[in-house]
């Protein structure tokens, strides 16, 4: 099962994600779960990358483990961090449909996203 931990502060706001293990729903290369979760995952980055300058935020480790996780850097400015609010919130949200989706359609609990305060 894949676990989507999404990491808040006491406000509310999103600092981070972190996304760990494989959904089983198929194997390597023809899972749609692990490929849904990857695709969002990589729009995250590549989004925060693009709208807020930030450079090493993320850390992607694949094989065995297949863990990843993106936070908000401390040294970050009033408008980087209104900007992640907006596209961290647009992840989670396709996060919880594709595990709505996939309970709906698959009968089976292939990953689960939770929320945590750090």
């Amino acid at each position: 099962m894949i676990s989507i931990v999404i990491w808040k502060d006491q406000e509310g706001s999103i600092l981070g994600l972190t996304v760990e293990g494989h959904a089983g729903y198929a194997t390597e290369g023809k899972d749609i779960v692990c490929a849904s979760v990857s695709t969002l995952f990589q729009t995250a980055v590549n989004a925060l990358e693009e709208q807020t300058g930030w450079k090493d935020f993320y850390m992607v480790t694949e094989g065995k483990e297949n863990f990843c996780e993106v936070w908000t850097p401390e040294k970050s400015s009033d408008k980087q961090r209104e900007t992640a609010q907006v596209i961290f919130k647009t992840i989670v949200r396709g996060m919880l449909d594709v595990e709505e989706s996939v309970r709906e359609n698959y009968g089976k609990k292939y990953m689960k996203v939770t929320t945590k305060i750090k």
